[in-house]
């Protein structure tokens, strides 16, 4: 260790290794802003997860279109970071089923999602969502949500982040997954749920729905608790429109107390 020679040829090797390293990012930077869809599509396993946020960051988005469902999969979490909405516009619908955890680590990207794309995703990669992917999604990518992925969304994450448009957009099928969790802390984005969705919405759902909530509905909208097949969910009506129980009634109450009130409606 004291051999100046030796540390001298250390230094010298290491010095090397640097600008080995930093060649090599360099031409892997040039490379990924010269791709094309068809050499995306011709990537591996291997060079999928090598990608770097840089690399993501200077690629085109046109080239975003050669991504497939195994590839994305092996996209590393941090790298993502460096995609945007615009390149995420292009990917294709069938290479969302390949989402993991790694879409957790997405943001302002989550911009860019289609319908189709987000009618791809596993219930897997639809629980790892995270609430700067929810603020960011246009409303009109919320139509391709499943009731699956829906019952897979993490607890609290849509407290301010879903809008009345966002919800409005919503298949029923899809809100039928949403659960008491999900719905406890909205208010006026209720304003935007369909007469359709009402109806089938759970029976945890509709015992969690706030006094605010209730009274955004419009009372043509409430007429769809009545038509919903779950006796806890038609109860609810006496309790929505702009003329419901006000703030902190509800809020009050427990779910065998919603119960008696609603055999008392019958």
């Amino acid at each position: 260790n004291r051999d100046p020679e030796m540390a001298t040829f250390r230094r010298i090797h290491t010095g090397l290794c640097i600008l080995g390293a930093l060649s090599l990012a360099a031409a892997q930077k040039q490379n990924c802003s010269n791709a094309t869809a068809g050499d995306v599509a011709k990537m591996n396993a291997y060079w999928c997860r090598a990608m770097t946020m840089d690399c993501f960051a200077t690629m085109p988005a046109h080239a975003f279109k050669g991504f497939t469902k195994s590839c994305v999969a092996n996209f590393d979490g941090t790298a993502i970071q460096g995609i945007t909405a615009e390149q995420i516009k292009e990917m294709p619908g069938d290479s969302f089923a390949g989402w993991q955890s790694n879409i957790e680590y997405m943001g302002p990207a989550c911009a860019g999602f289609t319908e189709t794309q987000a009618g791809n995703m596993t219930e897997y990669a639809c629980g790892a969502m995270g609430i700067d992917c929810f603020t960011a999604m246009k409303s009109d990518a919320y139509a391709g949500f499943t009731k699956e992925c829906v019952g897979n969304w993490r607890d609290n994450e849509l407290g301010g982040s879903v809008t009345a448009k966002d919800l409005a957009k919503m298949s029923p099928s899809a809100v039928a997954g949403l659960n008491d969790h999900d719905v406890s802390s909205w208010g006026v984005e209720c304003a935007g749920f369909r007469k359709s969705q009402l109806q089938g919405m759970s029976d945890e759902a509709c015992v969690a729905l706030t006094p605010d909530c209730l009274g955004s509905i419009s009372n043509k909208t409430c007429s769809g608790f009545l038509e919903s097949k779950s006796v806890t969910c038609q109860g609810i009506y006496s309790m929505c429109g702009p003329n419901a129980a006000p703030s902190g009634v509800l809020s009050s109450m427990t779910f065998p107390i919603i119960m008696l009130v609603i055999v008392n409606a019958h």
